[in-house]
């Protein structure tokens, strides 16, 4: 053989070697292929499962936290109600929902005689409701509770031959029952008892929520219990108040009582320099008016005028301090003062004159043609002592002072139906009143004379 024939031969080996490795190599290739096929549709398989387990459990996440907000709100709409018949309403609707609770009562223990009655329920009537009567002997599982002070559940009973002749028995029908307590002394104060259910087969986690259930109740009762005490006693402390005010008000004017009921520190002893305006009046002759009159009937007459003449100094916003005998002091700006005080004094003086009028026209048609009655009155202000005057145990809001007595010096010296008024007076309110200004007196107790003014009316 020639060495060309060689060569091709060679050659024709080399090239069948490289077309068998190719082929290999292809086959190899082509199994890689189908392998990573098979793999990558393996990966899909595996991500799609978890995309669907992780979907399934967002999906359980997302409904657990929807459920567990709801029962959050639930509980707090009850904690936070103070009205017995909301807490016991969203109470019901939250057993029907997470216990499947069809029929349910709460039962209060009456505080005499120890019987449970229905205070609201859910699927009974009002016949039903009135009904029931349960006390701690009861041979039923309620009265169980009761005893024991404890959770009672039928599946838990039926275990227990002791107590399982207890079930179906009774006045109510009970699948699960639990005290509720006051939180101040510990004594039961009522149960929550579920009759009917839509599956006896309760789990342990539901019979620990019907459980948490009754505590909420608990808490959510005593807070309405103490703020219906508080409410009582809020009313209670007002009525006594206003029969305080009923009968202190007979003896003390209206300011002088509110401030006290505002103030109590105010009933201390002692008192404090203020401008005030003092009103002094007089019944003129009334040694001769008594001489006419029995005492029940000056008692009478006394009452009316005084009646009368209270009436007016209150509409003026003044503030009767005392009745002495006859007569009677009155003070303008204590203890309320007002920018007014100076001319309601002078108004309710007029006022008061107008009213003996009429006071007398009622007491002639009772005495006769020669009953006469009119008064004298005197107005002064400045400088007093307001305050309480008197003892530790006995005392009286006044006020004293060089003021209070020229009022009563000026009530003394007036004429019966006029008003005598001081140069202060007129000086602070002269542009809304007229007058007749008079010669100046001598007043008890000053050495210098007082300007005196005789009030004629009100300017229009």
């Amino acid at each position: 053989m020639r060495v060309p024939d060689v060569i091709i031969l060679l050659l024709i080996g080399f090239i069948l070697f490289l077309v068998k490795k190719i082929f290999e190599l292809s086959k190899k290739h082509d199994e890689l292929f189908l392998q990573n096929q098979k793999f990558a549709s393996e990966v899909y398989k595996i991500k799609n499962e978890v995309r669907e387990k992780t979907t399934e459990m967002t999906a359980k996440t997302t409904q657990k936290t929807v459920k567990q907000s709801t029962l959050f709100l639930k509980i707090k709409k009850i904690v936070s109600s103070l009205d017995p018949q909301d807490i016991c309403s969203t109470l019901f609707e939250l057993l029907e929902k997470e216990l499947g609770a069809t029929k349910s009562c709460i039962l209060l223990a009456e505080t005499k005689t120890k019987i449970f009655r229905v205070l609201a329920s859910k699927g009974m009537n009002g016949e039903e409701e009135r009904k029931i009567a349960i006390t701690s002997h009861e041979q039923s599982l309620i009265g169980l509770a009761i005893r024991s002070n404890m959770l009672i559940d039928i599946n838990s009973i039926e275990k227990e031959q002791t107590f399982s002749a207890l079930i179906g028995r009774g006045q109510l029908k009970t699948f699960m029952a639990a005290p509720v307590h006051y939180s101040k002394t510990g004594e039961i104060m009522g149960i929550l008892n579920i009759c009917e259910m839509e599956s006896i087969n309760y789990t342990s986690d539901e019979k620990n929520l019907f459980n948490m259930v009754a505590s909420i109740l608990e808490v959510a009762l005593n807070n309405s219990l103490l703020y219906e005490n508080q409410l009582e006693e809020s009313e209670k402390r007002a009525l006594e108040t206003e029969k305080i005010k009923e009968i202190f008000g007979k003896y003390v004017s209206s300011q002088i009582m509110d401030e006290i009921l505002n103030s109590p520190e105010s009933l201390e002893l002692g008192g404090s320099n203020r401008r005030i305006t003092i009103l002094a009046s007089d019944i003129r002759g009334f040694t001769k008016l008594s001489e006419m009159l029995n005492p029940q009937e000056m008692v009478a007459m006394l009452n009316d005028y005084f009646s009368v003449m209270t009436e007016i100094v209150n509409m003026n916003h003044g503030t009767v301090d005392k009745f002495i005998g006859d007569a009677m002091m009155v003070l303008f700006g204590a203890p309320v003062a007002t920018e007014n005080d100076v001319f309601n004094s002078v108004r309710t003086a007029l006022e008061m004159q107008d009213a003996i009028k009429v006071f007398e026209d009622k007491w002639r048609d009772i005495r006769g043609e020669n009953w006469s009655f009119n008064i004298g009155i005197g107005i002064s202000n400045g400088e007093v002592v307001v305050g309480n005057i008197g003892s530790n145990t006995r005392m009286e809001y006044t006020a004293i002072g060089d003021n209070v007595n020229v009022a009563f010096r000026l009530e003394s010296i007036a004429p019966g139906g006029s008003v005598l008024i001081t140069e202060s007076v007129f000086c602070e309110i002269k542009d809304k009143i007229t007058v007749e200004k008079m010669q100046p007196v001598t007043v008890k107790g000053r050495e210098q004379p007082v300007q005196v003014y005789k009030l004629l009316g009100l300017r229009t």
